[in-house]
């Protein structure tokens, strides 16, 4: 029972930490898309 409720724990963080990793990226490549728009005009 307590092995089972551990993993789920497990589960949650890297999930969480695969939330947070996309946005971040998702935030890099908007910044990098507006720069290359200001750059390229």
């Amino acid at each position: 029972m307590n092995e089972v409720n551990q993993h789920r724990q497990q589960a949650r963080l890297w999930i969480s930490w695969l939330v947070v990793s996309v946005l971040l990226g998702y935030g890099v490549v908007q910044t990098a898309i507006t720069a290359a728009k200001l750059f390229t005009h």
